[in-house]
């Protein structure tokens, strides 16, 4: 995969086009029995929002910044027809429509031209669902693990630190298996699978077939989904599972998991959640199991490195292929407003950025990046720059130019300076 093609397929924030895509289906946002009349704060492909359940028992999913004066939601009052801002008293229903402005006169035009931002949500199997698409919203897909009703379902989440392509992939890989997860299958350990792909209207379905003539099935559903039975060593009884893979932002993932058991004689099931398990890069629950020394349900987030620090996916010189990320121990690098002036040497790329106070710069192989900026970050606040990745210039600026003129740099560098994209801001070949 190339540089250009990553970039294209992990950004997922607005305004980007693999987000445009994202937005067209149904992501869950969270457990239904832990939505109530406290606000839950939500992140997901890149936008920051809030969950609540009014008193009428409707799922409501909203920006969580108030239209007003941006305070946030997730402070919020939430009443029998909405939800109340701390700041001004400002109440909104679960489509967003302004209800009460206690500060405002009571026939004042300003309520019926206030909207927050809402999206359009569903509950089905203990999950809330949302759409942040375009309307009409699609129906939302009838899983079999979200609508059967004789079936016990335990609801797990927790945050991957690396981005929703790599954990699709990771997904769509039938031969790690056979190693990572050797520990819990051990009749198909170190064993080399048999596989087959075939492409289906919902995605694909491959198996791994192996020479004791045991088989091992997944049905990947689009865009990062996978259906599959399942039963490790310990596991009680085989299990039915519905993996659901949800872009938090460019560098993490939120996946979901529903684990689903036939009931003994047809009775109708159960639903039950745990909290989400959120634990930092690289801590892991480590176990003697004479392999890899981590758990299962933590080794394929292991297997993925934790690398989100690590900044955007890049391919390495003589990369096969594969989704890959730039080495930590190459760089990012941190480059602080005391520091400005200093000339980095960063493999190939060489820049000095004499940077205003409080604007944190990260230089690493093959781009140059901000990172939380206080705020929208102008190209003349870029004043000193002495050499530059070319692959980033539509032309050549001379070695110690001085860069305030947006005309001496062409638009592949200019229009990514001025994006700002909550937390990250990329300056990226375009």
């Amino acid at each position: 995969m190339q540089l250009d093609d990553n970039e294209l397929l992990t950004r997922i924030g607005p305004n980007t086009r693999m987000g445009a895509l994202l937005r067209r289906y149904w992501w869950p946002a969270g457990f239904s029995d832990r939505i109530g009349r406290k606000p839950v704060p939500v992140r997901m492909l890149g936008e920051d929002l809030i969950l609540f359940r009014d008193g009428t028992g409707k799922v409501g999913l909203l920006d969580r910044a108030c239209p007003h004066r941006r305070a946030s939601l997730e402070f919020g009052r939430v009443e029998d027809d909405g939800i109340r801002c701390c700041y001004h008293g400002w109440k909104f229903d679960t489509a967003g429509l302004c209800l009460d402005m206690p500060a405002e006169s009571a026939n004042t035009p300003l309520k019926s031209q206030v909207k927050a931002r809402a999206y359009t949500t569903q509950e089905a199997g203990g999950l809330v669902f949302a759409y942040l698409g375009p309307d009409p919203a699609p129906l939302l897909p009838a899983y079999d693990l979200l609508v059967r009703e004789d079936m016990d379902r335990l609801l797990t989440a927790g945050v991957d630190h690396c981005n929703w392509l790599q954990r699709a992939e990771n997904a769509a890989d039938p031969c790690h298996s056979m190693a990572l997860h050797a520990s819990v299958y051990p009749s198909i350990a170190l064993k080399r699978p048999e596989v087959v792909y075939e492409k289906t209207w919902y995605g694909m379905r491959f198996s791994a077939q192996y020479e004791d003539k045991r088989q091992n099935v997944f049905h990947q559903i689009m865009p990062s989904h996978t259906r599959r039975l399942g039963a490790r060593v310990g596991d009680k009884r085989p299990a039915q599972y519905l993996h659901l893979r949800v872009p938090i932002d460019d560098h993490k993932t939120l996946s979901y998991m529903i684990e689903a058991v036939e009931t003994d004689g047809g009775r109708p099931g159960t639903i039950r959640s745990e909290e989400v398990r959120v634990l930092s890069p690289g801590e892991y629950e480590r176990v003697e199991d004479g392999w890899w020394g981590v758990a299962s349900h933590d080794q394929d987030r292991m297997a993925q490195g934790d690398l989100a620090d690590a900044g955007a996916q890049l391919d390495t010189p003589g990369d096969s292929g594969d989704v890959s990320q730039t080495d930590p121990g190459v760089g990012p690098r941190l480059v602080h407003p005391e520091d400005a002036g200093e000339l980095v040497a960063l493999d190939q790329v060489l820049v000095v950025v004499a940077a205003p106070a409080a604007l944190g710069v990260v230089l690493a192989p093959g781009g140059l990046a901000l990172v939380q900026p206080p705020r929208p970050v102008a190209l003349d606040e870029l004043v000193e720059v002495l050499a530059l990745d070319r692959r980033l210039l539509q032309r050549e600026v001379p070695v110690g130019a001085q860069v305030v003129d947006p005309e001496l740099v062409g638009p592949a560098f200019r229009a990514p300076c001025l994006l700002v994209e909550e937390d990250h801001v990329g300056l990226h070949a375009r």
